[in-house]
């Protein structure tokens, strides 16, 4: 009767320890969000875009895109498939330490007016759940696959719809200059730019944008930082695209 008494004592003592551990490691995350959130110092009176990418991460060229954005104490919004949270661990993680944001993309980018209730909860909270398990964050904006939406299937999610204003079509075109000039040639306070995290072509806009952007003025923001700074409040159900005055 004892030894059992030890034994779950000591399970209890484990589960307790592992459980502070988490705790810890997901306020050490916030608290280095907040930091860098401080070192950004937003003006909300000056020109600023929020720069979006889609479908990954990618071993590859995520990193990339976090470097440049990175050297130039900027942020962006990566909306994320469940399928590829596991393996991308540490870019997750890496993305929350430096203030960008993280959103829900679905798990495996099935169009979601096509799914049963079932279906679309296993979809959205399966990927929540599985990147608050990587990194200690749950996103809460969402992007459907494809861009397709409708009311009915919206007001299902619980989350804000974020759609775009400029796409760049980088998937389609996959060019660098194409990318550039796409976003160059159209950009203007307040847009919602369209990216996707997968391709050497993306990344290589990425470098030559970021810093041109900013010598125009403006500031790279997230979605939720873009709405927040412009005092507009983010509704579940509702579906956004840009953040024009």
């Amino acid at each position: 009767m004892i030894k059992k008494i030890l034994i779950y004592s000591l399970m209890i003592m484990m589960i307790f320890s592992m459980n502070i551990q988490i705790y810890a490691e997901e306020y050490d995350i916030q608290s280095n969000f907040n930091n860098k959130l401080e070192e950004r110092n937003i003006n909300p009176d000056k020109p600023m875009i929020a720069l979006t990418f889609d479908d990954g991460p990618s071993k590859l060229y995520t990193p990339r895109i976090l470097d440049i954005l990175e050297e130039y104490n900027s942020v962006g919004t990566f909306f994320v498939l469940g399928n590829n949270v596991k393996n991308n661990k540490d870019t997750l993680i890496r993305m929350i330490e430096n203030g960008h944001e993280i959103g829900n993309h679905s798990y495996n980018h099935k169009d979601i007016t096509t799914l049963s209730d079932e279906e679309l909860y296993k979809q959205i909270k399966g990927t929540d759940d599985l990147i608050r398990n990587a990194t200690g964050y749950t996103p809460s904006i969402m992007r459907p696959p494809y861009g397709t939406n409708s009311e009915e299937y919206n007001k299902k999610i619980f989350k804000p719809i974020i759609l775009w204003s400029i796409d760049t079509l980088d998937w389609e075109n996959r060019n660098t200059e194409i990318i550039i000039n796409n976003i160059l040639d159209n950009v203007k306070d307040g847009d919602i730019i369209l990216l996707h995290d997968l391709y050497d072509s993306t990344a290589e806009a990425v470098e030559k944008v970021v810093p041109e952007l900013i010598n125009r003025g403006y500031q790279l923001v997230t979605v939720s930082e873009l709405y927040e700074y412009r005092n507009t409040t983010l509704t579940a159900g509702i579906k956004y695209s840009n953040m024009y005055k």
